[in-house]
C-alpha cells in the first residue's frame, strides 16, 4: 500500500515547519520499574515525524526483542507516509500505543506517564499499536491531507490515491472508516480532537480489549455458546452448555505456569457480571491444561438469568470472598452478540425442571 504512495509529497501537521524532528528514545527494560527480565521495553516518540523517522523506530525496535514494547507518542504530525510506516512496524513487532509522554525514574522521581497530543500523522501512527490507550488529559486528532508545496495538476487524483491509502491503511488496523470521514472533512488549517465516545465507538481505542467474540457451536453432545476475547492480558474463553436440565459453564483462562498449582488450591469463585460480582458453588471441576486454566460450574436459574441480561460475563477467584481477585477475566457482550447470548441462556433455562 505505501509503495503506491510513494513521489507524493504529502504531510499532515499542525506545527510549524521548523518544528523538531523526532525523537526516539528507548528505556531498557529493567530502569522502567516493572523489574525482571521479562518486564517490557518503554518507547517515547517525541516530535514531528520526519521522514527518517521509521528507520529510527525500526531500530529501536530491533533491540526489543520478545518482551515487548509499550510506545508513548506526542506529535502534532508529520510525515504522512512515515506515520504510517511507523504504523506498521508497531503493529509487526506488537506494541501497544498511548498519547502521551513518558518520563523516566530519576533520582527521587517516580516513573510514570503524562498528557500529551497526537495529531495528524500521528493520529495515524498511533493506530499500529495492538492495544491502543489514550489517556486523562491526552488529546487525539485527525486533521486534512495537504501536499508540503503549493498546489499542482493531478491534485485531484493524487488526493484520491492518498484516501484510499489511508483507508486500506485504517481498515487493516482494524479501526472503523469513520475515522477516515473526520479527517477528510476537517479543515485544513484544524484539528479535529476526538471524543471518548468517538474514540471508542470507531475502535481507535480499545483499553487492551479486542472486539469479543460469540457463537453457537455445534458438537456430538449438542450445542453450545462459546464467547472468547483477547486482551492485553491473554484470552478469556467461556462456554455454556445445556446438558439433561442443567446449564452448565465452562471458563478457560490462560495463566501460564502457574495453572498446576492453582488447579489444586482451595478458591473462592465469582461470576462476574457487568461491574460487580455474584457468588458461585464450588466448581464441578478444575483442571490444568498446557498452561490453561479449565473450570467447570452447574449454575443456577438466578444466575443464567443474570448472564442473559448483563453486558459483560466473566469468572474470577479470590483467597477469600473479600480479597482482590488473583486470576480472573471477563468478555464483553456488545450489542450485536446480546441477542444471541440471551436467546441461548433462555432456551436453556427454558429446559430446566
Amino acid at each position: 500500500m505505501l509503495r503506491n504512495l510513494v513521489g507524493v509529497s504529502i504531510f499532515l501537521c499542525a506545527a510549524s515547519a521548523s518544528a523538531a524532528a523526532m525523537t526516539v528514545h528507548l528505556d531498557q527494560a529493567e530502569r522502567t520499574g516493572a523489574g525482571g527480565p521479562d518486564a517490557r521495553w518503554i518507547m517515547s516518540l517525541a516530535g514531528e515525524i520526519d521522514a527518517a523517522a521509521p528507520a529510527r523506530v525500526k531500530a529501536a525496535l530491533a533491540r526489543t526483542g520478545p518482551a515487548g514494547v509499550e510506545v508513548y507518542l506526542d506529535s502534532t504530525g508529520g510525515d504522512l507516509l512515515a506515520g504510517m510506516e511507523i504504523g506498521q512496524l508497531l503493529r509487526q513487532a506488537r506494541a501497544n500505543t498511548h498519547v502521551g509522554r513518558y518520563m523516566t525514574a530519576r533520582n527521587d522521581q517516580i516513573a510514570g506517564a503524562g498528557p500529551g497530543v497526537c495529531y495528524s500523522a500521528c493520529s495515524l501512527a498511533f493506530l499500529g499499536g495492538v492495544y491502543r490507550y489514550v489517556g486523562a488529559g491526552s488529546q487525539y486528532g485527525v486533521h486534512r491531507v495537504s501536499r508540503a508545496s503549493g498546489p499542482a495538476a493531478g491534485d485531484l487524483d493524487t488526493g484520491q490515491i492518498v484516501s484510499a491509502g489511508i483507508a486500506r491503511y485504517i481498515r487493516g488496523m482494524g479501526v472503523g472508516q469513520g475515522l477516515l470521514d473526520l479527517l477528510v472533512q476537517q479543515g485544513e488549517h484544524g484539528i479535529y480532537l476526538l471524543s471518548d465516545a468517538e474514540m471508542k465507538a470507531l475502535n481507535v481505542v480499545n483499553n487492551g480489549r479486542q472486539p469479543a467474540d460469540w457463537s453457537v457451536e455445534i458438537t456430538d453432545g449438542g450445542e453450545f455458546l462459546r464467547g472468547m476475547q483477547d486482551t492485553e492480558y491473554g484470552r478469556g474463553k467461556i462456554a455454556f452448555l445445556c446438558d439433561q436440565n442443567k446449564i452448565l459453564m465452562f471458563t478457560f483462562d490462560q495463566v501460564g505456569d502457574k495453572a498446576p498449582s492453582l488447579a489444586t488450591g482451595s478458591w473462592i469463585h465469582s461470576l462476574l457480571l457487568d461491574g460487580g460480582a455474584m457468588a458461585l458453588l464450588d466448581p464441578d471441576s478444575m483442571v490444568a491444561d498446557k498452561g490453561e486454566l479449565q473450570t467447570f460450574f452447574t449454575l443456577t436459574a438466578e444466575q443464567a438469568g443474570r448472564i442473559a441480561a448483563s453486558r459483560s460475563v466473566g469468572h474470577a477467584m479470590r483467597a477469600a470472598r473479600d480479597a482482590p481477585a488473583l486470576v480472573g477475566f471477563k468478555v464483553d457482550v456488545p450489542a450485536a452478540s446480546a441477542q444471541k447470548v440471551r436467546a441461548f441462556i433462555n432456551h436453556c433455562m427454558a429446559a430446566l425442571p
